[in-house]
């Protein structure tokens, strides 16, 4: 319907997740000819819908309107987050090293969007399993 790419990710629980025209989209269900997804901010209405193959290429019906304005810097944002996550079980490379290689093919011009590095070294090493315990406290000894 529209010309604009559809961006497809998975979300942490495995399910489908759509970047489209600036908007986040999570599967809500699947019905023979389609399938819905629905905004992922929870306090807006907006749903698309696709076609329903694995590739999810097609809009089949405009998406419906939302209760904010679009933010098409957080695509590129969730795709680095998806890149460090599909790449972790790939490699035995230090976390610091993927998040250095992922981080060389995002758009500069989004780059004020992005989490702090240790966030994303953190998502990096949760992937691991590896996630070193801090305590709360610095009493315990």
């Amino acid at each position: 319907m529209s010309t604009h790419p559809i961006k497809k990710f998975t979300s942490e629980n495995g399910k489908a997740v759509i970047g489209y025209e600036g908007y986040v989209y999570t599967l809500e269900r699947k019905t023979d000819v389609k399938l819905i997804f629905r905004c992922q901010n929870r306090d807006c209405k907006g749903r698309c819908h696709t076609n329903t193959n694995s590739t999810m290429d097609v809009i089949v019906s405009a998406p419906t309107e939302h209760c904010y304005a679009s933010k098409p810097d957080l695509v590129p944002v969730l795709e680095l987050k998806n890149k460090i996550k599909l790449r972790v079980p790939e490699t035995e490379e230090s976390s610091s090293t993927i998040l250095h290689s992922a981080m060389r093919s995002f758009p500069l011009d989004t780059a004020d969007q992005l989490p702090e590095s240790e966030t994303l070294l953190r998502t990096s090493r949760r992937q691991h399993g590896c996630v070193p315990f801090r305590p709360h406290s610095s009493g315990h000894q």
